[in-house]
């Protein structure tokens, strides 16, 4: 534990110390903010659409911060960074947690800090608190980053250093976007994650709350799927020769 703990911690200090990662939270609510210039477009419905840009603008900063993960891992192999703990029998299981664990708080303060901009320009511009349904998709987008990062975790190991970024980000995309293979509900929702559980955006503009209990077993599934995908990524980083 304390090792998975380290590695987590390094992980997310080496990250949150990049200036460049406040620059592109600062872009981000400069763009939810250009929302209010579309008031004519928009036929006066500018605030809905400030709402769904500040959703549709945090799911992309943290897919965007999971897919880094596809990198850092091959790239820190290649390196030969932590042989030493590589080479113990726990040593990969424990690596491969903390640094799924890492970018999961790296993406939870990045999207949590996109949120909290956009709900003081949602303040500030309509003189009006957020809606509750505004409140939950923003925490249902960061729940999302635990599946999230176990497939980019999984990936990142199971397949080439080149390809994996890719695989990622087409399988993360095709299980937010598609409902496809709702018929085969093996692949769709066990094998391939259904991410469209964290999307209620549609609900949000309109400020349709679902219910709170709804959010804890979202959360709960997410962890679910995480400890499969992490242990099947184990799995297979047990029986591969790093050089």
């Amino acid at each position: 534990m304390n090792e998975i703990i380290a590695i987590a911690g390094s992980t997310w200090k080496n990250v949150l110390r990049l200036k460049v990662v406040y620059f592109l939270v600062f872009c981000v609510w400069v763009l939810i903010a250009s929302a209010l210039n579309y008031d004519v477009l928009s036929l006066g419905l500018h605030k809905e659409l400030l709402v769904d840009a500040s959703l549709f603008l945090n799911t992309i900063t943290g897919v965007l911060v999971i897919i880094s993960l596809t990198f850092e891992i091959p790239k820190e192999l290649k390196e030969g960074v932590a042989s030493t703990m590589l080479s113990k029998p726990l040593g990969r299981t424990n690596y491969l947690i903390g640094k799924m664990i890492g970018y999961i708080v790296i993406g939870a303060i990045v999207c949590a800090l996109v949120a909290i901009g956009s709900f003081l320009i949602f303040n500030v511009s309509f003189s009006e608190p957020i809606g509750v349904a505004m409140l939950q998709n923003h925490i249902l987008i960061i729940l999302s980053l635990i599946p999230m990062a176990a497939i980019a975790v999984l990936f990142s190991i199971a397949l080439p250093e080149i390809i994996a970024p890719i695989v990622t980000v087409l399988v993360i995309w095709f299980a937010h976007s598609t409902s496809m293979l709702s018929n085969l509900p093996i692949i769709y929702g066990g094998i391939i994650p259904d991410l469209e559980l964290f999307n209620f955006k549609s609900e949000a503009v309109y400020n349709n709350a679902v219910s709170w209990r709804y959010v804890v077993m979202v959360a709960l599934w997410g962890i679910c799927y995480a400890i499969f995908a992490s242990s099947l990524a184990s799995l297979i980083f047990s029986r591969k020769d790093i050089k």
